[in-house]
């Protein structure tokens, strides 16, 4: 029996493991699922891997299970808003009393058989909640994303079923390695041999990582090519065909031979149509309109490559003459990406990421004054700083007169805070 309150169960969370406190490894949360005896055996398990897009072929293929009546568990990572998005059934967040009775069960299992030094990481922590929940719920499949490369994650400590790779490119470079060989290597340590591993064409170093994996390991390979879009998409954005199609390709594999009898009827064309339609992601290409008639778009990008795509779409939409806000992490190349974001919009406010080391705005607006850009160009972009993204967002309402829009981009986290106070702005939504 549950004995304590979410409020509780988050404030053990934090004096336990605080967030941002990442010490990796995989012993930690091997010996906790033994200690609450697998729960991830009673169900099959799909991993999600890469660089960009993981988020959005998750919701894809969620909604298109769920369409087709399967009971289904999401592990989606960050959350932007609160702690209980992290365990999704059923197309449905977690309560914050099914969060708390699931970390309960957690907490219980340690408190009677932890017998390590350490202690189970934050993540680690919320993932053990996360299979528990899901083993109670009586979900017949997960989609499980991994947050950081794939080695070191808490993912990896199960067995998947199958694992979809999206998009490599360089991120977390600290960590994961400086090429784009290395990189792939750390995201595809979750494969298994002799499992499936469903991925989209990606640049050749990371297709001989494949390769060598299929020759090396036995790894059934199935390449994903980009569909024709014949279907309304619920996402936003012109990466979402390429998502879509790996959801595709991953549901063929779900009901040819993961779980066959879930399908007894194969794939139905109008459950594919209309998951696809339905399909949702929060900050995301996400658009708010606010009562003053300002368009506000908050979206996660925060690498280059992504970055690059949701700068682009922003930039062509507004003629260069949109607002940014903008913040960076302080792992990031800032000398690399500011002048994308210089190159994207008529006003840009630098702000800081909340919870994290990021770079400090009058450090990137040093950074944005050393780009060379047309002298004419260079004069007609206003920059300011602002210590938060409150203060960002009411620095570029001011400087709109009438209607315009505004990109929030850089990080989820920074996203997530930025949801939460446009929700109090707005007339509409559309949640891309």
């Amino acid at each position: 029996m549950m004995v304590w309150s979410f409020e509780e169960a988050e404030q053990y969370l934090n004096d336990t493991a605080p967030p941002g406190k990442s010490v990796y490894g995989l012993g930690r949360i091997n010996h906790l699922l033994e200690i609450l005896h697998h729960p991830e055996n009673g169900f099959k398990k799909v991993t999600i891997v890469g660089t960009n897009g993981k988020g959005s072929t998750i919701a894809f293929l969620d909604a298109i299970l769920l369409a087709h009546g399967l009971k289904v568990a999401c592990h989606i990572k960050p959350h932007l808003e609160e702690v209980t998005e992290r365990i999704r059934i059923n197309g449905v967040d977690s309560t914050p009393e099914e969060f708390a009775a699931a970390l309960w069960e957690v907490k219980t299992g340690i408190d009677s058989g932890w017998t390590r030094e350490d202690r189970a990481t934050y993540f680690e922590l919320i993932f053990a909640a996360f299979l528990c929940a899901a083993k109670n719920a009586g979900v017949e499949i997960v989609l499980m994303e991994a947050g950081l490369g794939g080695r070191l994650d808490a993912v990896n400590s199960v067995d998947s079923d199958l694992v979809v790779l999206t998009s490599i490119g360089f991120d977390h470079t600290e960590l994961l390695g400086e090429t784009i060989e290395e990189i792939t290597g750390e995201k595809v340590a979750v494969v298994r041999p002799g499992s499936i591993l469903v991925v989209q064409e990606n640049p050749g170093e990371v297709m001989d990582v494949i390769d060598r994996l299929k020759f090396r390991d036995q790894v059934d390979v199935r390449l994903c090519e980009r569909q024709n879009r014949a279907f309304e998409l619920g996402l936003n954005g012109p990466y979402q065909d390429i998502n879509s199609s790996l959801a595709l390709a991953a549901l063929d594999v779900v009901s040819s031979e993961i779980l066959p009898e879930s399908f007894p009827g194969g794939i139905n064309p109008d459950f594919v149509r209309m998951g696809l339609k339905n399909a949702r992601l929060p900050g995301r290409w996400e658009q708010f309109i606010s009562d003053t008639g300002i368009r506000w778009i908050i979206d996660g990008g925060h690498n280059e490559s992504g970055l690059e795509m949701v700068l682009k779409r922003f930039k062509d939409e507004t003629s260069g003459t949109g607002t940014i806000i903008f913040g960076l992490k302080k792992t990031k190349a800032a000398e690399k990406i500011i002048p994308m974001v210089v190159d994207s919009a008529g006003h840009i406010i630098f702000t800081r990421i909340p919870y994290f080391e990021s770079w400090e705005p009058e450090n990137l607006e040093s950074i944005a004054g050393t780009i060379p850009v047309e002298r004419d160009r260079l004069s007609q972009i206003q920059i300011d700083c602002a210590d938060s993204i409150e203060e960002g967002i009411e620095i570029a309402e001011a400087g709109i007169k009438g209607t315009g829009s505004v990109l929030i981009t850089g990080s989820l986290y920074m996203v997530g805070e930025a949801r939460g106070i446009l929700k109090k702005k707005v007339s509409e939504s559309d949640p891309g």
